[in-house]
């Protein structure tokens, strides 16, 4: 066999997948993303900038780790709330036609939630969000629906600190394990920084859950550890299977009971890297519940990640799935 005839084969693989057919559940947060770089230092108060490029989309964690994982040909349900405007009408409709599963969407009485990206030349970015609708998933609507889905392996909770207050992640989190799910959590980054009720409130949730996946800073925050080593420690030891740190154009790091993995990016021109974390959990979880060696899936997170980031609109997957699964069988460094 030669090497076109093997990469063909390892694409086509890799793009089905023996248990195609098992569903994840997607919880959290999907908004309207807006975009407007390249932002090289945030204004002063009172003054005003200018910008070369402005973008609306899709986003939040939850709809872009969706779409991510629907494109890969995933049966992908989403668990979240938009609002009964015309955002909310365009929101849905791009997750249909990506092919997520809406039959956990909620439509809310508040406005749907948007988000406002200042994206600096180097591809780093800050965000300012009006939740609206995301403040409506709570617990009785994810219990409701994980209750009733029981085709699906794995629940992914992300964007947890913008949504409803009464989530009681805790409880998700058990009822899911109790259903027989694979749990994974991205909490992200606290709209009222690390304090230490925020802390306690994620350590509570650990044991419940199988694969945290906080990007480095975010695990050196929660446990007030300056190396994300000792942070994984810290973490590794709470889950019920390891933590997956991401490390931005270093790659990722695992920590299991009995495993440590350090996987290396994939060198790629930086072009923008909203959704870049939320993309690494959609190829983490989709090679997760194909069974694959956990090493590889930190691999394969890696190189979807990578193609978010050397792309201009973000991860287009109907386009770009091949050119992911190359970067990996490659080999490519």
């Amino acid at each position: 066999m030669d090497h076109e005839e093997d990469e063909q084969k390892t694409a086509e693989g890799w793009a089905e997948g023996e248990r195609a057919g098992d569903a994840v559940c997607i919880v959290g947060n999907v908004n309207t993303d807006i975009l407007m770089k390249p932002v090289p230092e945030i204004p002063e108060w009172g003054t005003e900038a200018m910008v070369d490029s402005y973008e609306e989309r899709l986003g939040g964690c939850a709809g872009n780790s969706a779409v991510v994982l629907a494109a890969l040909g995933q049966e992908t349900h989403i668990v979240a709330s938009v609002g009964n405007d015309h955002k909310g009408k365009d929101l849905t409709t791009e997750l249909r036609h990506s092919g997520v599963k809406m039959d956990g969407l909620k439509i809310a009485g508040l406005a749907t939630g948007v988000s406002l990206s200042f994206n600096r030349p180097d591809g780093e970015r800050l965000f300012v969000t009006y939740p609206g609708a995301m403040l409506e998933t709570g617990f009785q609507q994810i219990s409701d629906y994980l209750s009733r889905v029981p085709h699906c392996v794995a629940m992914l909770l992300t964007g947890y600190f913008l949504l409803s207050p009464e989530i009681k992640a805790r409880e998700v989190l058990r009822l899911a394990i109790e259903l027989g799910m694979v749990t994974l959590l991205d909490t992200g980054w606290p709209t009222q920084d690390w304090r230490p009720e925020i802390r306690k409130e994620i350590f509570d949730m650990l044991p419940y859950v199988d694969y945290f996946l906080p990007n480095e800073v975010e695990a050196n925050a929660v446990t007030s550890e300056s190396s994300y080593k000792n942070a994984a420690k810290i973490l590794a030891a709470q889950c019920r299977k390891g933590v997956a740190i991401k490390r931005g154009a270093e790659g990722s790091y695992f920590l299991g009971k009995n495993e440590e993995i350090q996987s290396t990016g994939f060198p790629v021109e930086v072009k923008d890297t909203v959704g870049a974390g939320d993309s690494f959990n959609a190829g983490f979880i989709y090679g997760l519940i194909r069974d694959w060696p956990v090493s590889t899936c930190m691999e394969f997170g890696n190189s979807v990640a990578a193609s978010v980031i050397s792309n201009e609109r973000g991860f287009n997957l109907q386009s770009q799935v091949q050119s992911v699964l190359k970067l990996v069988s490659n080999g490519k460094r």
